[in-house]
């Protein structure tokens, strides 16, 4: 056995054994194992990412934890890593490194950067999940826009548009004006903002007025009726009247609804197609004139008139100019917008054709299947269901954009037939390869779509593209999926509506929500922000363990505030792991089961029995923290503090007393770094390789110890010595000069302890 250094040295020692766990393939998925699966659907995150913090850091090393643990209990852990290189994040992140216009530049050069910064963004997050010792099977990677994964995604859209829920429709959508693309309702994000309330006045055909209050003036040549609730006194008589619009000069109707709010504004409502959802509904319901006021880029049609081309915020400031007498007065007021939560810009309601996956009228199923799955903490399934309930649009699944996964549809131009990929096709770019005529009209003149997916069409596939990477069918459902709280509403959300489609199952069995990562000031981490420090720099300082550590000081669902003293707090568990693991070799290590175990012995003993036990059930409910402190305590406290302590003076003998204490210290400690392993890898391999062949990491998860219990009175002696120490600290003696006497208040058995309580504490007498 090699002597272990005074100095713990963790950049050698987490370099080593990162390069080992590589170079033996430790943790390679292996198909022929029989042993029982266990399935992790790691969040691809997108690889945009090109400077990684601790937010990352927190939110992958918790889940790993469990990952590891469940390792240890035996399990034939399938973990791969997977990248979502696809979608707009990809593209504005090409765009701003660049400094190009996407548009200016052809689809295949833009597409080549694209892919350029996906290799690029994989090799960022590979580095820093190998010096953090996630433990991946990087044997198992996928990149959403790959050929497996593309045809996966293709396979999905195939096989919902055979069942009639994936359909093509001319309808109002959710778009982005400055992506200038379609988004859905999981893409938008409530932001506050500042604005103006302006009081418009509206002509009426009986030479009076209606006032109206509205944030959005620019609207006004998109104006279809004005309603007022018909409960209000203010109005009565006006239903069924016609006003005419400010500057642009033409007859709309009045009408009433129930649903408009008399408190808000002068409780009579502009109605626009399509200022918000509102306007939606009152055009649904009451088949309103359509007035498609927006381009795709956000300027004003030809509706607007003199002011055809001005962008929106351009269109509000000129007409608000030439309203004069029409415009009453105006207040400043703060308003909650809509906005796309790729680039912050207020979303816009414009007429277009896109694919819709249906979802909204099926809520009773989503919350049926969200109950199904066991969700940690059990308190995030509301966030889910609110979701849920909140829902009022089907699911847009196309994208306006250059880089993602084509649709695998072609159209015929004479008859309008949607064509459909073959199977065996797949994966397929309708644009490079066509049918040679449609099979309705044997027509010639077929066109590709150009659209492309959903980011979320996709990544939702995850669930069943991880049994196609395996090529396993016990691959799905899967048995975890871990993610941020964020995205419950999305990746979360959208993998059920998938998998409820295709297999009516769920497609996890267990989720685990991770919180975020705070700056010490409580603000979130972000790149945006700069507020925090990169990752690779806060491995080379601390070490990969104790920034592990650190991410274990949240709960489940928690969000975590960035604290060097915690971290520091880690790298000291590490080096009094290495200071233990010293002090035991130069006593050496007694193999010798047949031993006389003493009362301290057996307190330990059953103290470590108490920890396994509480450690094990806190890892099976993903509870890392609990787990952690659970540990924690154990080590720190009842082994460092009192149980080497109290057999320091056993271990100067030669009798069969030392051979039981140093029995007793080498099955206790490596339950210790066996516990500790999940979430300190680096500092737990290199003390369990000092008398072991195998990783830890493949080793057993800690069994009771088998020992008869303690006498119950032992506590008591335990209680001695605390009072003891106590009086020693208060008088600033040392607890290693020995006492002339002293005089215990605590009740204790002296017939039986009094020899243990003055060795293990150093007094000559006591009274």
């Amino acid at each position: 056995m090699k002597e272990l250094p005074k100095e713990y040295d963790f950049k050698a020692i987490e370099g080593k054994w990162k390069n080992t766990w590589q170079t033996n393939k430790l943790y390679e998925f292996n198909k022929k194992d029989n042993a029982p699966l266990f399935v992790v659907d790691t969040p691809p995150p997108y690889v945009s990412a090109d400077h990684l913090h601790a937010g990352h850091i927190m939110s992958y090393a918790q889940a790993e934890f469990i990952v590891r643990y469940k390792r240890m209990k035996g399990f034939n852990v399938f973990y791969p890593m997977g990248f979502d290189d696809n979608g707009l994040p990809t593209e504005r992140f090409v765009e701003k490194k660049y400094k190009i216009d996407k548009s200016k530049i052809t689809k295949a050069e833009f597409i080549k950067l694209c892919l350029k910064e996906t290799e690029q963004g994989i090799e960022t997050y590979k580095k820093l999940w190998t010096d953090l010792g996630i433990s991946v099977d990087w044997s198992k990677t996928y990149s959403t826009i790959a050929p497996l994964p593309t045809k996966v995604s293709q396979w999905s859209l195939i096989d919902l548009y055979k069942k009639g829920v994936l359909v093509r429709e001319e309808v109002p959508i959710l778009w982005c004006p400055y992506c200038q693309t379609a988004i859905s309702q999981s893409d938008i994000e409530d932001k506050e903002r500042e604005s103006i309330m302006n009081y418009i006045s509206f002509p009426l055909n009986n030479n009076e007025d209606a006032v109206i209050a509205t944030t959005r003036p620019e609207l006004l040549p998109a104006c279809v009726a004005l309603y007022y609730n018909p409960e209000d006194e203010r109005y009565k008589g006006l239903n069924d009247k016609k006003a005419v619009v400010p500057l642009f000069n033409y007859e709309i109707p009045i009408k009433t609804s129930k649903l408009v709010d008399k408190e808000k504004g002068t409780g009579i409502m502009m109605v626009c197609t399509w200022g918000d959802g509102e306007d939606l509904e009152k055009w649904r319901l009451d088949k309103l004139e359509t007035r498609n006021l927006l381009t795709t880029d956000g300027k004003l049609n030809e509706l607007g008139g003199k002011y055809q081309g001005l962008t929106i915020t351009e269109a509000r400031n000129k007409i608000l100019e030439d309203l004069k007498e029409s415009l009453i007065k105006q207040e400043k007021i703060i308003q909650i917008v809509n906005v796309h939560e790729r680039c912050d810009t207020p979303v816009e309601l414009i007429q277009s054709k896109q694919w819709f996956i249906k979802i909204a009228d099926m809520k009773n199923v989503w919350l049926e299947y969200g109950k199904k799955i066991k969700w940690h903490p059990e308190y995030m399934y509301k966030n889910y269901e609110i979701w849920v309930n909140s829902l009022k649009w089907d699911w847009c699944v196309s994208r306006q954009r250059y880089y993602g996964v084509p649709f695998p549809f072609w159209y015929c131009n004479n008859c309008g037939e949607v064509l459909v990929a073959t199977e065996e096709e797949l994966p397929i770019d309708p644009t490079e390869r066509k049918p040679k005529q449609c099979p309705k009209c044997k027509s010639n003149d077929i066109v590709p779509e150009k659209d492309v997916m959903d980011t979320w069409a996709t990544s939702s596939c995850t669930p069943f593209l991880l049994r196609e990477l395996g090529n396993d069918k016990h691959l799905f459902p899967v048995d975890l999926r871990p993610n941020a709280h964020e995205i419950i509403r999305t990746w979360d959300f959208y993998s059920i509506v998938k998998s409820y489609y295709h297999f009516k199952n769920i497609p996890f069995k267990n989720i685990m929500i991770s919180g975020h990562g705070l700056d010490e000031k409580g603000k979130k981490i972000s790149k945006r922000l700069g507020n925090y420090v990169p990752s690779d720099k806060l491995i080379e300082e601390y070490g990969a363990d104790a920034i592990r550590y650190w991410a274990t000081g949240a709960s489940l669902g928690q969000n975590l505030r960035f604290n060097p003293k915690e971290i520091k707090k880690g790298k000291q568990i590490t080096i009094k792991l290495w200071n233990v693991a010293r002090f035991i070799q130069m006593h050496g290590i007694s193999l010798d089961e047949d031993v006389k175990l003493e009362q301290p012995d057996l307190w330990i003993i059953e103290e470590t029995n108490k920890t396994i036990k509480n450690t094990t059930g806190h890892f099976e409910s993903f509870e890392y923290a609990k787990a952690k402190n659970e540990i924690e305590m154990f080590f720190m406290s009842k082994f460092a503090d009192y149980y080497i302590e109290f057999v320091k003076y056993r271990l100067n003998d030669n009798n069969e007393s030392k051979e039981a204490a140093k029995h007793t210290l080498n099955k206790v400690f490596t339950a210790i770094i066996k516990l500790y392993a999940p979430i300190m890898p680096f500092i737990t391999e290199e003390i369990y390789q000092l008398n072991h062949k195998e990783s830890i990491h493949k080793s057993q998860w800690p069994e009771l110890i088998n020992a008869n219990k303690p006498d119950y009175d032992f506590e008591e002696a335990i209680q001695a010595i605390d009072e003891i120490r106590k009086y020693k600290s208060e008088n600033k003696i040392s607890l290693g000069k020995e006492l002339d006497e002293y005089a215990l208040k605590t009740k204790v058995n002296l017939d039986k302890y009094k020899e243990f309580i003055q060795k293990a504490i150093k007094v000559k007498k006591i009274k």
